[in-house]
């Protein structure tokens, strides 16, 4: 556009051009949610039985050594110096020197038809036990608490990467399109060391994003007006 041609713009023709430029908006959003700008896939094969998943990603709870994870041998050493194999070329937060080997205080049990090994921190898990899948085949050598927390929901110890509620998102969709798909509830008023990067979408589109739901103030943040 040159520039007589923009002395000839009258306030009326302004607000006319801005109004098409937002229309144009408007209509790329609704083209989007009626599918014909689709960011989910297109063809979902086998179609997921799952409707809802509930992911409990307890940090701080006790340790697996002291619920699940029997380690005979490590009790039967407890308290003796750490074998100079196991220490050598591995480095390890805040620990100098020989440190001493540490079992469990709990006794194990083996429960259910499946004999899992369950400690005594949990008398009446023999009544699920058959109906619980216990994964041992995770491991990682991330020794601080935020890059495992991030390894533990997006499945890589750096940020960027898309939450487990995120691709379910993805995968599964939602029932209510004016509803998240992906809700997030907070314990207490600190998130965890890994932050917000635990439930984002990484490189997923925006709508499959963590929405935290808050117990105090507003539910969702930027949804109601602000005060004034």
């Amino acid at each position: 556009m040159n520039e007589d041609s923009l002395k000839e713009i009258t306030r009326r023709t302004l607000f006319k051009q801005i109004g098409y430029g937002l229309g144009g908006v408007a209509l790329s959003s609704i083209l989007a949610s009626e599918g014909f700008a689709q960011t989910a896939p297109l063809a979902q094969s086998p179609k997921p039985k799952a409707k809802n998943v509930i992911f409990l990603f307890m940090a701080g709870a006790p340790s697996q050594l002291d619920m699940f994870d029997y380690k005979p041998t490590l009790t039967k050493y407890s308290g003796q110096a750490c074998p100079e194999e196991i220490m050598k070329g591995e480095r390890f937060a805040f620990i100098q020197g020989t440190p001493k080997l540490l079992g469990s205080p709990h006794e194990f049990a083996q429960v259910g038809q499946s004999g899992q090994w369950v400690s005594s921190l949990m008398p009446h898990f023999k009544e699920i036990a058959d109906d619980v899948a216990v994964v041992r085949s995770m491991s990682t050598d991330q020794f601080n608490h935020a890059p495992a927390q991030l390894f533990m929901n997006t499945g890589f110890q750096n940020p960027g990467r898309p939450a487990l509620g995120s691709w379910l998102s993805y995968g599964i969709g939602t029932e209510n399109k004016d509803l998240p798909g992906f809700v997030v509830l907070l314990s207490g008023a600190n998130a965890p060391d890994g932050g917000k990067a635990c439930w984002s979408n990484g490189f997923l589109p925006s709508i499959h994003q963590g929405v935290e739901l808050r117990s105090q103030g507003d539910p969702v943040l930027f949804v109601s007006n602000p005060d004034g």
